[in-house]
């Protein structure tokens, strides 16, 4: 075997000339067979589900959820997207999410593809899915807000940097708006101006007090929220170390606090002109795949269902496997009643099907789009398909690797039929 050539072949020519020969700019199967979570709406758009019950379910979930009454806080709509390993999951997933956000009515919506094992860790990755500095900015314009237009507070802060006698300079004001951006600004804009120590502890104090009063009347009181929040705000600990103290150690109070954490983030965001808030959770499978003991599947599908009992305002969509789902049934029957609203089940494709699919992958490639499965067979892919299990994850990874090994041997005009699969699926 002469592995100079291999290499040769592909180090000399620049991906848009390997793949003219087929009218391709670039190879658009996946290599690993997997959907790409970061890919833009626009081409998981393009990838509409094959299954068309599967695709009518899920235009059916956004419509009932997305266009319910606006005089109601009752949003909720929770589904269940279910199939073998393979099938296409987390496309369909990606599909919902874009089909949301192209909507004109404004829903934020939240994508996860890893639910952890606590509900804590679920809600700190709404948190980092939302952005850590900009949460941090919802929660500071909430308490900043506040203390402008109030003044009881202002005069409690000013107050720490009067004007005496001897001063030769006016005071600078602390609420202009170079210091109203963030905590760190606004607190260093007082601190500049308090020479005493003593003061400057005193100020620090009297500034989270009022901050924590803030916090804890938006929500409902709860000091263990504030308390939470106001470590983002201030960055005592920095994100990834206040989000720390949550799911572990110390932290371990706020998984009987979810309830009123996600009531908070969700009040957060309908504060920013979102209409809809929805979450969506990939490879829910985890929960039962034996990183849990007993009563830690326990306590997870509790408070999952006591989340899912007590807020109203948001819009559920998981994704596992169907033996998982059935898995779940035998420890918390409950639970999976109230996660199957709608469940939706992906069923493993026939060779029109597959067909489909590589048609809808090329169009994202080829120079002069058209509706043709060039330069496969149906022959070919319907070889493909039976060989991959009649699954999209594996048929689209042997795709991609019939399309490397045709650019190398095939001419211009010529296809991938049944026998060059055969003959190079075999060295698989």
């Amino acid at each position: 075997m002469n592995f100079d050539e291999i290499l040769k072949s592909k180090r000399e020519k620049s991906n848009k000339d390997r793949y003219k020969n087929f009218g391709l700019k670039f190879n658009p199967f996946p290599k690993s067979g997997t959907a790409n979570i970061n890919e833009p709406g626009e081409v998981s758009k393009v990838l509409t589900p094959i299954d068309p019950e599967a695709a009518e379910s899920i235009a059916y979930f956004v419509a009932d959820s997305l266009y319910s009454e606006d005089d109601t806080e009752d949003h909720k709509l929770i589904g269940t997207i279910t199939g073998d390993y393979g099938t296409g999951k987390t496309q369909l997933l990606l599909f919902a999410k874009s089909l949301i956000q192209t909507q004109p009515k404004k829903a934020f919506v939240v994508y996860i593809n890893n639910p952890g094992t606590k509900l804590s860790e679920l809600i700190g990755s709404v948190i980092e899915s939302i952005g850590q500095e900009q949460f941090k900015k919802y929660l500071w314009s909430q308490v900043l807000e506040r203390i402008k237009n109030e003044k009881r507070y202002r005069d409690k802060l000013m107050n720490f940097i009067q004007v005496s006698q001897i001063q030769m300079f006016p005071k600078k004001d602390p609420f202009s708006t170079e210091n109203e951006a963030n905590h760190k600004l606004f607190l260093e804009a007082f601190l500049n101006q308090i020479n005493d120590r003593s003061k400057r502890k005193e100020f620090n104090v009297v500034l989270r007090e009022i901050a924590l009063e803030i916090i804890a009347e938006k929500n409902d009181g709860d000091a263990v929220i504030a308390d939470y929040f106001y470590n983002i705000i201030s960055e005592d600990f920095g994100i990834s170390k206040t989000w720390e103290t949550v799911i572990t150690g110390s932290g371990k109070y706020l998984d009987k606090k979810i309830v009123k954490l996600l009531n908070a983030i969700i009040t957060i965001i309908q504060e920013q002109g979102f209409e809809r808030f929805y979450l969506l959770v990939d490879e829910f499978e985890d929960i039962t795949s034996g990183r849990l003991t007993k009563k830690e599947i326990d306590n997870y599908s509790h408070n999952l269902r006591a989340l899912i009992d007590k807020e109203r305002r948001w819009c559920l969509l998981l994704a596992m496997t169907s033996e998982a789902l059935q898995d779940l049934k035998k420890v918390s029957p409950p639970l999976v009643d109230r996660l199957t609203d709608r469940e939706i089940k992906i069923e493993r494709l026939s060779s029109t099907q597959a067909s489909e699919i590589i048609r809808n992958y090329l169009s994202l490639s080829k120079e002069a789009p058209d509706n043709d499965i060039y330069p496969f067979t149906e022959e070919a892919i319907s070889f493909v398909n039976s060989e991959s299990g009649e699954l999209p994850r594996i048929l689209l990874r042997k795709i991609h690797f019939l399309i490397e090994r045709a650019v190398d041997e095939l001419e211009k005009g010529e296809s991938i039929t049944r026998a060059f699969a055969e003959k190079h699926l075999s060295k698989e």
